[in-house]
């Protein structure tokens, strides 16, 4: 497995380890929130067979972030064994409007280490989150303000769909070079953008690329660490010059 997921072998040995512990020790184990790469990951290294499955949630209707259990077949997996609560985060809108990174930053600012929480969804002007139940009653102690609005958290049994918002940017770029489009949609040189892929700064569907002469695909989801998430759109539209016009859909 390590020749196809290169870089990501510490994950492998746990992922493998979660399958010896299921498949001879008859345990039941219940992963912390992953991103589609690490769930493709684990469905690769244990795909379901006669002895063992692998069952996933996330919250929400169509969740992205998901939490994943891998048990032995006979387990009756039932909703609540994956110890998620969708919470609600209401706050006096009349004041203040409030973002997905703002929720995010208050999130993190409490120390929560990211995996504790899945996606965050805007749903008619609330924002809701999947959280680990095991951090919920910190979180209804401690996270009483966002920014300078105060807000309330209270646990919904309701089924909210998990759409993405975007705000679509057009750009013109003469190569769809990764270190390109990242220069193009983040509005930074060439160089720092080189510098970031370089470092492990920028990931392509989840994972890190290295590689400034990847070429994106259409759909691609770029992400540059703290400037946010990019879908990559090929329009297949060319310029007179013969540049590629190209767009970019920034998650909200």
């Amino acid at each position: 497995m390590y020749e196809h997921f290169k870089g990501e072998e510490v994950f492998v040995d746990k992922v493998l380890e979660y399958k010896e512990q299921a498949l001879y020790k008859q345990k039941r184990i219940i992963t912390p929130f992953l991103s589609p790469y690490h769930q493709y990951i684990i469905k690769s290294c244990i795909p379901n067979s006669e002895d063992l499955q692998v069952v996933e949630d996330g919250g929400f209707v169509s969740s992205e972030s998901k939490r994943m259990i891998i048990a032995p077949s006979f387990y009756q997996i039932e909703q609540q064994d994956f110890s998620i609560e969708v919470v609600k985060i209401s706050y006096a809108k009349q004041f203040e409007t409030l973002k997905h990174s703002d929720i995010l930053g208050g999130l993190m600012s409490l120390g929560i280490k990211r995996d504790r929480f899945g996606d965050i969804i805007e749903s008619e002007g609330n924002f809701y989150v999947a959280v680990d139940t095991k951090i919920y009653s910190y979180l209804t102690l401690h996270l009483t303000k966002i920014k300078r609005s105060k807000v309330v958290l209270q646990k919904t049994e309701d089924k909210i769909m998990a759409v993405q918002q975007f705000k679509i940017q057009t750009h013109i770029v003469t190569s769809l070079r990764l270190d390109k489009i990242i220069s193009s949609f983040y509005k930074i040189s060439r160089a720092k953008a080189v510098n970031y892929i370089q470092a492990g700064f920028v990931k392509v569907n989840h994972k890190v690329v290295v590689e400034i002469h990847y070429l994106c695909n259409n759909m691609d989801i770029l992400s540059l660490k703290k400037y946010g998430r990019i879908r990559f759109v090929d329009t297949c539209r060319r310029t007179k010059s013969n540049n590629y016009v190209v767009e970019g859909h920034r998650y909200l």
